[in-house]
């Protein structure tokens, strides 16, 4: 991809999106979601059991903000096959590497000994070891052509064709039948990250940047994903006064639903009005910014994910008053090991790539982004 300048803020938020993730994980990883239909009020634990619904509810933009943040950038670049290469051998590294170690250090799962299992690890991508990871990479490979076909639409078309896939896809049809609903994968599939894709696309060709109205955006978008949660308790309270709706409670969850597609919507536009200044803060985020994805391959892998989270016990912790402390630091600990490491990672595949062998290999596969379309002139940008 062409050379890009990088905007601090934008970077900013994808930090912030990685430690929603690490977040998200937490709360579920660590049996602190508790049922719904079960919480009452009479329970020792109340104030945590529906403090843990509205983390994980204020969490759940995080995938939806990642995406258009790259989507952000990606309608107005040129792609490279090298990219994906390095993206793919990225996740090799981490799937296989990690998984040596585990089987080096005499602790591998029993339950995991079968080729299936280990198949995952060698075949991180097309096994889909990371869901993320796997579609992101399809996504990329088609981000061009996508780009291509945007750029030549007006405002009203652009827009036409943006509402005819969030009716398509965002989980809205799905109130009146399951079966409107064309893929119901709850916005983990290629084709929810082409809608936000085009989503992206838009907000940068024609919603102006309004620094007066940033705080709008924020309160928006923290009321909008606090509504996710707010939405499934008064769906459960139904339920538990009349036995209906039960299927519904979980119904705003969904990285497609409409709660939480208006609010990382919003939060991406606060943050897109935010302007850091040239200086040490800026250059700190733009140089831990590009380690986010190295965190979510290494706090997410399969022999890692449940370990993690057995290390701070949280199951215990979900019982104490300072539960959210508790949250923030392990959430705050877990991405500063992991971003080291993948500083350590990117320190060596830079000195692997001025061998001469690697050059030549990365040369090789540069050729092929003659599959790309050429980019056009640029559009023009909403101010």
């Amino acid at each position: 991809m062409e050379k890009k300048k990088r905007e601090a803020n934008l970077e900013l938020l994808r930090i912030l999106s990685m430690c929603m993730v690490i977040g998200l994980h937490y709360l579920g990883k660590g049996n602190a979601l508790k049922d719904m239909a079960q919480i009452l009020p009479a329970d020792s634990n109340y104030i945590n059991e529906v403090l843990a619904w509205y983390l994980e509810a204020l969490c759940y933009g995080a995938v939806n903000m990642y995406i258009m943040i790259s989507g952000y950038f990606l309608i107005n670049a040129t792609a490279k096959i090298e990219k994906v290469g390095k993206l793919i051998l990225q996740v090799f590294f981490y799937s296989a590497g990690i998984y040596l170690i585990i089987l080096l250090l005499g602790t591998y799962p029993p339950e995991w000994n079968d080729a299936y299992h280990r198949s995952i690890m060698l075949l991180p991508i097309s096994l889909q070891h990371y869901w993320f990871a796997s579609v992101y990479a399809a996504f990329y490979l088609l981000a061009p052509f996508l780009a291509l076909g945007l750029r030549k639409l007006n405002k009203k078309q652009h827009l036409g064709l943006l509402i005819i896939l969030l009716l398509m896809f965002m989980r809205f049809l799905k109130l009146f039948s399951y079966h409107l609903v064309p893929l119901n994968d709850d916005g983990m599939g290629i084709i929810w990250m082409i809608t936000v894709f085009v989503l992206a696309a838009y907000i940068r060709r024609f919603v102006p940047v309004k620094p007066k109205k940033r705080f709008l955006y924020l309160a928006l978008g923290v009321l909008s994903l606090a509504a996710t949660a707010a939405g499934s308790f008064l769906v459960a309270y139904v339920f538990q006064k009349t036995g209906h709706l039960e299927t519904y409670i979980s119904f705003l969850f969904a990285y497609n639903s409409p709660t939480v597609v208006v609010g990382s919507t919003f939060l991406f536009l606060f943050f897109r009005t935010i302007r850091i200044p040239e200086g040490f803060l800026s250059k700190a985020i733009l140089a831990v910014a590009p380690l986010t994805f190295g965190v979510y391959l290494i706090h997410d892998h399969f022999l890692l994910r449940d370990l993690w989270v057995k290390l701070w016990n949280v199951e215990t912790h979900f019982n104490e008053p300072y539960f959210v402390l508790h949250f923030l630091g392990v959430v705050a600990l877990v991405f500063i090991v992991c971003a080291a490491a993948e500083w350590i990672r990117k320190l060596l595949a830079g000195l692997s790539c001025k061998l001469k062998p690697v050059r030549v290999l990365f040369g090789w596969i540069g050729k092929l982004d003659a599959i790309f379309p050429s980019k056009e002139e640029s559009f023009k940008e909403a101010a």
